[in-house]
């Protein structure tokens, strides 16, 4: 099984916007959830003003909230 590679930008601008939320969101999920997820933190993705942003398998999101990236997380595992 492949894992799902998710990038999050750690970058000044996403910082200041709550990318550690989102880091810290993933690492609450359970092992069985977190073996499956390949977590990545990236210097910039390009997209400062909308962050904080996230790469999932390659596509970024914009704005992504805790929520929402577990949802998608959810949705894709």
């Amino acid at each position: 099984m492949q894992k799902l590679v998710l990038e999050i930008c750690v970058g000044t601008s996403c910082h200041l916007l709550g990318s550690q939320d989102l880091i810290q969101m993933v690492e609450r999920f359970p092992a069985e959830v977190k073996n499956k997820i390949e977590l990545q933190g990236a210097t910039c993705l390009g997209a400062c003003g909308k962050g904080p942003n996230v790469r999932i398998n390659g596509t970024i999101l914009n704005n992504m909230t805790p929520e929402q990236l577990q949802q998608i997380i959810c949705d894709t595992i």
